[in-house]
């Protein structure tokens, strides 16, 4: 929180376009590898001003944003010698085990972060680039315009400052959710990875031979 309010003051001191370069940037590094919470910081931004045109603006920077960070991580997962084979093997394997398993799931992971490096998960499965790439910019769209319209409405019922911390609580709390269950997916996969003898602990003692 404080990386995102400290970045929300150094962004707003050029102005509405800065703020969006500002959001860009940060909903770019997020789509990449690094979870900042850009969504807490689009909140904040969109606090400044409850215009519609402003609101359009956002979500418009917002989807520009993550189409071009995972399409870098497209690029990495194309490329023959970035992504070892081990690495590839273990997507496709986690890919599988997934309730949907084709580009659906990139519409899924815009609101629950299932799939992390979204962009080399659309390489190395071979999914088609246009139609994953309109998915990530329709769940941008669809999610941000949620979040924002949630904003609006707590502006209309709340003081000014209490109506934006209810917003960027609201919002944290449901991406604390979402962060939550993809973590718990993950685990899940890499317990159902990990070999049977390695619960060597039990097996092993069960194994030794019983002194006289």
């Amino acid at each position: 929180m404080s990386f995102l309010g400290d970045a929300f003051q150094a962004f707003s001191s050029y102005g509405p376009e800065g703020m969006l370069v500002g959001l860009f940037l940060v909903v770019f590094f997020d789509a990449i590898v690094i979870p900042v919470g850009p969504e807490l910081l689009a909140i904040a931004i969109y606090s400044t001003n409850f215009d519609t045109g402003w609101a359009g603006a956002i979500v418009a920077t917002v989807a520009l944003g993550q189409v071009s960070g995972t399409s870098l991580l497209y690029s990495v997962g194309k490329h023959p010698r970035l992504l070892p084979r081990y690495i590839r093997n273990a997507m496709d394997r986690y890919r599988s085990s997934l309730f949907i398993s084709d580009e659906r799931i990139v519409f899924v992971n815009c609101f629950v972060p299932i799939l992390p490096f979204l962009g080399a998960f659309v390489a190395v499965s071979k999914w088609d680039y246009r139609k994953s790439m309109s998915l990530v910019a329709l769940g941008g769209v669809l999610k941000y315009s949620i979040f924002l319209s949630m904003s609006r409405t707590f502006h209309y019922l709340f003081a000014e400052g209490i109506a934006q911390r209810v917003s960027l609580l609201t919002v944290l709390v449901l991406l604390v959710a979402s962060g939550l269950y993809a973590y718990h997916r993950r685990r899940k996969f890499e317990h159902s990875e990990r070999p049977v003898g390695d619960e060597s602990g039990s097996e092993g003692a069960s194994a030794r031979p019983k002194s006289p």
